[in-house]
Parts: structure tokens; C-alpha cells; sequence
């Protein structure tokens, strides 16, 4: 039997006033699982499960360019100015297609080529920049920046003076770039950062459709439409499988928008393509175990064993916006 990792950025929304959610299958996982709190910052969350050592070396190899090539992580964003904040968005958020990654990249690659800079685009929401020199920037990841309503701000107390030097020739490049023209959402700015996470994915089966995977000489694929095509994946895998992780990061687009309705919503059609399923393969045995995690203050693990269910003493929960 397999143990199974579902991980889920974004996951914990906490409220004043919960209000609980058409969520039956998670509510069960609630009720029979084990919860221990274990806050991360996004960037670690995805470290842990997406890639191996520092991701720029990795991008880097893939990029064929030398480990030692002075480098740091780019990743387009828009900050959102509203009457009393600020929202900065990328990832899925931006829905960037190659086409305008490859056109962006090649356009700064002109504008910075007296510095020496070039961006390649790795994927279409996440670059590389390579530098004569590494740079000396204690930056956060962009992933810790996403729905923060005051980050720049904070950043411009506290960044080096020659990063907020460049984000400002990098906007003011952008403002006018015929590109923008035509999206709902433009893209104002790039975020540049030292990829200071280490990761430790262990998971010898992974499935997700983020940028962020980084484990290229192991099995994996796209994000399954649902727990029925996750099992098809690992039958066409041809190897056994002890540890699979399905790592769904749709929920961090809501979060970007502040959209509280598309996000009950998916967590209640996840209910009937993913927790209801995986809580019914727990029952019948064919899982030795489910490990539920998220990131954030209030993020930590939720691990439900296989036949857990017969525990029926257990009083029943009701999933308001957290694990706990």
C-alpha cells in the first residue's frame, strides 16, 4: 500500500466569523485524522515537496549553464494598488503564456545588456537571471510575498538600495510594453530574489501542475483532474510506488484576489474529486496513509491511517477555513 502526501498551499483561511463549508469528505479526514501544527513559510512548504537542494542550481543544470554561474530567481508579478493597499500577484494568478515570457525576457536582455544581465525564460512564471557578479540582496521569495498587502512597502525599508534601484527600471520598462495592452491583469514588475530554500522533496511519485517542480530525473506528471486519474498515472508509472504527493496549488490564485467564494467553491469540488475518494480508499485499505498538509501561520499536518474510520467514538468536526 502507498502513503500519500496531499499537499495544499493556500489551504487554512482563517475567519472572525467561520462559516462552515460543503465539505463532507474533508470533515470525515477531519474527524478521524491527526493534526500537528506545523507553521511553514510558503517557500519552505514548497521546498519540502517540490525540489532538492537550491533551485537555481537545478534550473541552472537544465539551462545547461555552470553551477558557479552567478545567479538569482526572476518571477513577473503585478502589485495591485488599491485605496488603502497594495496586492502582489503571480504564479497562475498572471496566466503568462511562454510567448510573453520569451518576449519579456528577450526585451531586458537588451534593456540591462550594458550590466551584463540575462533573463532566461524557464517557465513561463518563473525566470532566471544570470549576473557578472552575485549580488549581496537579502530578499524574501516571491512565494512569501503573494496577497501581502503591505510588501513592497516593506521592502522599501528594508532592501538594498541598488535592488530597489533596478525594480524601478524594471516597472518603469514595463509601464509602456505593448504586451500589457491586451492582458486583464499586467504584468508591472520582476520580482528578483536568491533562492535561499533549500528543499528536501522525497516523494517518489509526484503529481502537480506548478512551475516549481524541480525533479526532473524522477516520476511525475500533471495534476489529476481527480483521485481516479491519480491512480491511473501510477499504473502507467510501471513501478511501484511507496510514497506519491499530489500537490495542488489552485487555491493560491483566490488568495491573490481575495476571491472568498472560488475558493469555498473549489474546496467543495475537491471534496468530491479528491477527499471523498481518498477518504473511501483509506476505508477499504488500498492507502496505508494520508498525509493532509498546508502552509502558513496556522499550517501544519493532518494524518489519517488507514481504516481510521473504525474509531467511531470520535466526535465529528467540520472543516470553517483550517485544519486544526
Amino acid at each position: 500500500m502507498m502513503n500519500l502526501t496531499l499537499a495544499i498551499p493556500s489551504l487554512n483561511r482563517p475567519s472572525e466569523r467561520p462559516v462552515p463549508f460543503d465539505t463532507p469528505g474533508l470533515n470525515a479526514l477531519l474527524r478521524f485524522g491527526h493534526f500537528t501544527s506545523l507553521p511553514a513559510e510558503t517557500s519552505v512548504f514548497y521546498a519540502r515537496h517540490l525540489w532538492r537542494g537550491r533551485p537555481e542550481i537545478s534550473i541552472l543544470a537544465e539551462l545547461g549553464l555552470s553551477a558557479d554561474t552567478p545567479s538569482l530567481l526572476a518571477a513577473p508579478v503585478c502589485q495591485q494598488m488599491g485605496m488603502n493597499q497594495a496586492h502582489l500577484a503571480s504564479g497562475r494568478a498572471l496566466s503568462v503564456t511562454a510567448q510573453e515570457a520569451a518576449q519579456w525576457c528577450a526585451g531586458l536582455n537588451d534593456f540591462f545588456c550594458e550590466d551584463g544581465w540575462r533573463f532566461y525564460p524557464f517557465k513561463p512564471d518563473l525566470w532566471l537571471l544570470t549576473l557578472p557578479k552575485q549580488p549581496d540582496w537579502q530578499v524574501p521569495s516571491v512565494l512569501d510575498m503573494l496577497g501581502q498587502a503591505d510588501g513592497m512597502e516593506r521592502m522599501e525599508r528594508y532592501a538594498a538600495p541598488d535592488w530597489l534601484s533596478k525594480q524601478t527600471e524594471i516597472q518603469m520598462w514595463l509601464h509602456a510594453h505593448p504586451l500589457n495592452a491586451a492582458r486583464t491583469m499586467p504584468v508591472n514588475g520582476v520580482w528578483l530574489w536568491p533562492g535561499h530554500s533549500d528543499g528536501q522533496a522525497e516523494a517518489g511519485f509526484t503529481a502537480t501542475d506548478s512551475s516549481w517542480l524541480l525533479r526532473p530525473g524522477l516520476p511525475h506528471d500533471a495534476a489529476p483532474y481527480d483521485w481516479a486519474a491519480f491512480e491511473a498515472m501510477l499504473e502507467e508509472c510501471g513501478q511501484q510506488i511507496s510514497d506519491g504527493l499530489i500537490f495542488l496549488d489552485d487555491l493560491t490564485v483566490s488568495v491573490a484576489a481575495d476571491d472568498e467564494e472560488s475558493y469555498r467553491q473549489l474546496l467543495a469540488d475537491w471534496d468530491v474529486r479528491f477527499f471523498t475518494p481518498i477518504r473511501l480508499a483509506l476505508q477499504k485499505g488500498r492507502l496505508k496513509n494520508l498525509t493532509l498538509t498546508t502552509d502558513g501561520e496556522h499550517g501544519g499536518v493532518l494524518n489519517i491511517r488507514t481504516k481510521a474510520e473504525r474509531a467511531f467514538w470520535k466526535r465529528k468536526k467540520v472543516f470553517t477555513g483550517t485544519l486544526r
